[in-house]
């Protein structure tokens, strides 16, 4: 049957109508897509600034703690050389005080004598030797806090943001980390939180940390250097101890005592020749024999010797073991790769991801750390390298 003349095409408005169904639909949905798509790459990009903004941080505590411990060994290491040149006095001072008694008796006096002049020269290749080392030593601390504070003022935040927005612009050079134009067109109710965020952060990096002296330090670098010693037996014997020898007679005790301790910054070593007797009621106090004692300090090869004047530490309360780094996402939709299609625009309003990492001090478990004790907790502290960055387990899109 064939249609009339006056009811032809009538059904053209219909297709016409659903074909711009359809092709609103595929915008919608092409649009919706590639928004998808780009707030995924945002929230990428957010998670590896705020990752690296963390692990930047964590890099440079790590580095301060390493170069702390560098400084306690260095300085220790001062303490020993100053007490082997005593002990090597020691040696040469009681084999002169015996070869002016020996010289007269035959054969024994010469070899004495040989001694005495064998002695004399490792005494001074020691002390010629301590003359260049202590000063060395003094010297290269000095380059290890000059490197720590570089590292103190690579955290500033300015340094921070730096990274994390090169690290952003890797996934897309249209992404911002932490752009405040970006985050002016973000809601009202949105703005502040992530700005009190983003200025809490910039004022707590560069402060997380700073700078101490030994002399106001509430003696903590001292008690560092005591654990050093205790935490060697061989040392602790060596400068702390007795180095040297006891003989129990009858009546009579002989010991050869040498100790060194800390004076401000300096070493002092001494090593002498004592006895005591015993009396009705036990034995008596050690005395010196002889008038002559061994000394040697630092500052003798180093007049300017300063052990380890500052140093660097966490600052505020010592249960402060955490640090946030927040790195917002943001990326102009009119970059967005969308079709303007039936009225569809971009908004203003840019697409935005939050992303929080932290920097934590964490000491590890194991065989390897048992002098701590596995149910004992460590404050976070600059002295033991324990610092690690990972991502918080929540990201914010918006």
């Amino acid at each position: 049957m064939r249609l009339s003349k006056h009811h032809r095409g009538q059904v053209a408005p219909v297709a016409l109508f659903g074909v711009l169904i359809c092709s609103a639909v595929l915008v919608v949905m092409f649009n919706t897509g590639q928004k998808v798509t780009e707030r995924s790459q945002v929230a990428n990009a957010a998670d590896a600034a705020a990752y690296s903004g963390a692990v930047w941080t964590a890099r440079h505590l790590n580095f301060i703690a390493y170069s702390n411990r560098a400084m306690i060994a260095n300085h220790v290491a001062v303490g020993h050389f100053v007490s082997y040149v005593s002990w090597v006095r020691y040696i040469n001072d009681s084999i002169e005080a015996i070869d002016r008694v020996t010289q007269w008796i035959p054969y024994v006096g010469q070899y004495v004598d040989m001694a005495e002049q064998i002695s004399a020269q490792v005494r001074g290749a020691t002390e010629q030797a301590a003359g260049i080392a202590i000063p060395a030593i003094d010297a290269w601390n000095a380059n290890i806090r000059a490197a720590q504070a570089e590292a103190h003022a690579s955290l500033a935040f300015r340094n921070v943001q730096s990274l994390m927005d090169q690290t952003g612009r890797t996934y897309d050079p249209n992404i911002r980390i932490n752009d405040s134009d970006a985050l002016s067109r973000l809601p009202d109710e949105l703005q502040p939180l992530l700005q009190a965020q983003l200025m809490t952060q910039s004022a707590a990096v560069p402060a997380f940390i700073q700078r101490y002296t030994s002399s106001r330090d509430s003696s903590s670098m001292q008690q560092l250097v005591n654990a050093s010693l205790r935490g060697n037996a061989d040392l602790q014997r060596w400068i702390v101890g007795e180095r040297g020898w006891r003989e129990n007679l009858l009546a009579v005790q002989l010991r050869k005592r040498g100790a060194t301790s800390v004076d401000g910054a300096d070493w002092r070593a001494e090593d002498q020749l004592q006895f005591r007797t015993r009396g009705v009621f036990g034995w008596h106090r050690w005395q010196r024999i002889g008038d002559r004692v061994s000394t040697a300090r630092a500052r003798e090869f180093d007049t300017g010797y300063s052990g380890v004047p500052t140093y660097y530490n966490v600052s505020g309360s010592p249960s402060d073991s955490a640090l946030r780094i927040a790195a917002i996402a943001t990326k102009a939709q009119s970059s967005v790769a969308t079709a303007d299609l039936l009225g569809m625009t971009a908004t203003a309003q840019p697409l935005a991801v939050a992303a929080v990492a932290r920097v934590e001090f964490r000491r590890p478990r194991g065989s390897a750390f048992v002098s701590l004790g596995e149910r004992r907790h460590e404050y976070a502290n600059l002295f033991n390298p324990f610092w690690e960055a990972k991502l918080a387990p929540v990201t914010w899109g918006f």
